[in-house]
């Protein structure tokens, strides 16, 4: 329980950021009163305290605008064409709106806001599913081998954007990410294969995206483009389990880290589809994509007691991912003035 004096502090504080809000309100009309009456000399002094801190959104609108006007009305284009750029960099979307006067309009039209870059952090599940593979088996009489992941694994980065023109953009992204699969394969009729895989990866592809038409706030999209993908580290882990009843013990033993004999650089193409909900300065966004290997993954050769102790050897594959990611990209703009 707050004690006596504390509470009245803090109802203090609430007082004062109360106070000082309808004393930047009052401020404001009295501005506009000023401005009305042709006293347009005092308007920028009195709303410059309120623009720190005080004002509401709309007020802050309403204030920029008078400030602007006001320069405009006395003659002081220099100072309007500054306030300006202060107005767009604080709201660099900003559109007109028919309520705005036509000297405002005037000054507005002679800058242009361009969105510089775009910076996201996003992160999502990866599924892993192999191509490529050409199974191998130590039996002379191989049986049934099988591929398959029942386990989703994580990936996450950065987004750095460039907007080309109004449907293009051009991004890269800096990733980490990880991958698995398993593998059995019914050996001799008198035991199983088992084979676990993880690679840790930095992924950096290159896409370009394409977003055909807006739908309010929504912004659906299509991308594609290429990259590499350096292994960090491969973990494996190896079992046979036998099916004789008279030798039912398991072969197990400790993780593994393979990378020497993966290949360390991998090439891939990329696609996908998703969709953007704009926000103010940025957008959240969601989508679905596949990332396709180029190369073999395996490095001939194999260490020998996983031959003879499981009974295992390496196929070749090349290694692809499905992806689903989330994140959130921030626009940042530069308003500058047109050249006359």
């Amino acid at each position: 329980m707050l004690r006596p004096p504390i509470l009245m502090v803090i109802i203090g504080s609430v007082f004062v950021v109360n106070l000082a809000g309808q004393d930047c309100a009052v401020k404001l009309r009295n501005a506009e009163n000023q401005f009305n009456a042709g006293l347009v000399e005092d308007v920028p002094a009195l709303l410059e305290q309120c623009l720190v801190s005080g004002f509401t959104d709309a007020e802050e609108l309403s204030a920029y605008k008078l400030i602007i006007r006001s320069y405009l009305f006395d003659d002081k284009t220099d100072m309007a064409e500054k306030a300006m750029m202060e107005f767009l960099r604080k709201y660099p979307e900003y559109e007109i709106s028919p309520t705005d006067h036509a000297d405002f309009v005037y000054l507005f039209n002679k800058f242009i806001v361009k969105p510089v870059i775009h910076f996201g952090l996003h992160g999502g599940i990866n599924l892993t599913y192999l191509l490529g593979k050409t199974s191998q088996s130590l039996s002379g009489n191989p049986g049934e081998i099988n591929y398959y992941n029942d386990n989703f694994t994580i990936q996450a980065g950065a987004d750095i954007r460039y907007k080309l023109n109004d449907r293009l953009e051009i991004g890269l992204e800096i990733d980490y990410s990880e991958v698995s699969f398993k593998k059995t394969e019914d050996f001799l009729d008198f035991g199983m294969v088992e084979y676990y895989e993880k690679q840790r990866r930095f992924e950096s592809p290159v896409s370009l995206y394409y977003n055909p038409k807006q739908y309010g706030s929504f912004i659906p999209y299509i991308k594609g483009g290429a990259g590499v993908a350096l292994n960090l580290y491969t973990d494996s882990r190896s079992a046979f389990i036998n099916k004789d009843i008279n030798n039912p013990v398991p072969r197990t033993g400790e993780n593994v880290n393979r990378i020497d004999l993966r290949n360390r650089l991998d090439f891939m193409v990329a696609a996908g589809i998703g969709c953007k909900y704009k926000r103010t300065k940025g957008y959240a966004f969601i989508d679905i994509s596949t990332q396709m290997g180029i190369k073999n993954q395996i490095i001939a050769g194999i260490p020998e007691n996983m031959e003879w102790y499981y009974f295992y050897t390496d196929d070749m594959f090349r290694l692809n991912t499905l992806r689903l990611s989330m994140g959130y990209v921030f626009i940042i703009y530069k308003p500058e003035r047109m050249e006359e």
